[in-house]
C-alpha cells in the first residue's frame, strides 16, 4: 500500500469513527495536507506577516488549511492563513491564523462587558447551529468563559478563552486578535481543557515569534489615509465586525470545535507526515 493511501485511509477510518458525513471526501484530500518542519521562517498572508519555528512545529501553508478546517467540519471564511501544530505525538493541540482586513481598529475601549459579550456569542452559536444542522454536521454548545477578554495595550493583542461542547466533548479555544495596520490576525489555539495550561505557554512563544511585515503593523497606521474600521474591540469578541456577521457562520470559524476524532486525527498526520520524509530524504534544515 502506498503512504498517501495509509493516510487518506488512516483519516477515513478515524472521521468514520466520529460520524463524519465528509469521511470519503477526506480520505480523497488527506494526501494534499502538505506540512512543512522548521526550523524556519514561514510566510503568513503572502509577505502580510511571518513566523519563525523550531523543530519542534509543523506549519501548513493556506491551501492545506483550508482542507484540513473542510475535513473537520468547519466553514470556510476565505481568510484561513496557515496552520502551527506540535511535530510531537504528545501534544495535541493547534493553532489557525486568519487574517480580516478590516482596517484599523482603535483600542480605545476601557471596559469590556464579559457577561454582555458571553451572552451576544451564545445567541450567534444558535444561529451558526441551524446553520450546521443543515449542513449535518455537528452543533455546538457555548458552556462559558475559560478566561474573560483582556487587553495588551503595548503588543496590542486582545485574548480570550471560552469552553464549548460538541458531541459530548469539551474543547477550549484561546482565541488572541493582533492588530496590525490594516486589519486583524486572528490566531485560534484549539486544544482539550485540561491541556490549555500547557498549550498557552506554548502559543505565547509561538506569539514572540510572530510578526508584521514592516509597513503592517498598528504603530504605523496614517490616520486619514488608512482605512479606519467603525468597531471597537468588544465587537472584536463578539464576533469580528459585529454580531450581525455571526449570522453567516463566522462564530463557527473562530470556535473551531471539532467533531470527536480530530485529536487522533493529528496525531496520524504526524506519524506519516515523518514516516514520509524519513522513507524519502532527511528533513531539509534549511
Amino acid at each position: 500500500m502506498s503512504r498517501l493511501a495509509r493516510l487518506a485511509g488512516a483519516i477515513l477510518f478515524l472521521l468514520c469513527l466520529a460520524g463524519s458525513s465528509m469521511a470519503q471526501e477526506a480520505a480523497e484530500e488527506a494526501p494534499n495536507l502538505d506540512f512543512q518542519q522548521g526550523p524556519g521562517t514561514f510566510s503568513i498572508g503572502n509577505g502580510l506577516a511571518e513566523i519563525e519555528l523550531g523543530e519542534d512545529f509543523l506549519f501548513l501553508d493556506r491551501a492545506g488549511t483550508e482542507r484540513l478546517l473542510q475535513l473537520t467540519e468547519n466553514p470556510l471564511s476565505g481568510t484561513e492563513q496557515a496552520t502551527v501544530l506540535p511535530a510531537s505525538d504528545a501534544e495535541q493541540w493547534f493553532v489557525i491564523f486568519e487574517w480580516d482586513e478590516v482596517g484599523y481598529v482603535p483600542d480605545d475601549e476601557s471596559d469590556l462587558d464579559a457577561e454582555g459579550l458571553l451572552e451576544s456569542i451564545r445567541e450567534g452559536t444558535e444561529t451558526a447551529n441551524a446553520e450546521r444542522q443543515k449542513m449535518g454536521w455537528s452543533t455546538m454548545e457555548i458552556v462559558g468563559w475559560y478566561d474573560a477578554p483582556r487587553y495588551d495595550e503595548e503588543t496590542h493583542d486582545l485574548t480570550w478563552a471560552i469552553s464549548g461542547e460538541s458531541d459530548g466533548i469539551r474543547n477550549v479555544n484561546r482565541v488572541v486578535k493582533v492588530l496590525g495596520r490594516r486589519g486583524v490576525m486572528t490566531v485560534t489555539l484549539v486544544s482539550a481543557p485540561d491541556e490549555l495550561p500547557l498549550a498557552d505557554p506554548q502559543l505565547a512563544g509561538l506569539l514572540g515569534h510572530y510578526r508584521f511585515q514592516p509597513g503592517n503593523t498598528y504603530a504605523e497606521y496614517l490616520p486619514g489615509q488608512d482605512r479606519l474600521a467603525q468597531f471597537g474591540l468588544a465587537a472584536l469578541v463578539a464576533g469580528g465586525a459585529g454580531a450581525a456577521l455571526m449570522k453567516t457562520g463566522l462564530l463557527a470559524r473562530f470556535w473551531k470545535l471539532i467533531v470527536a476524532g480530530v485529536v487522533g486525527l493529528g496525531s496520524v498526520l504526524r506519524r506519516l507526515f515523518r514516516g514520509e520524509r524519513a522513507e524519502d530524504q532527511p528533513i531539509s534544515r534549511a
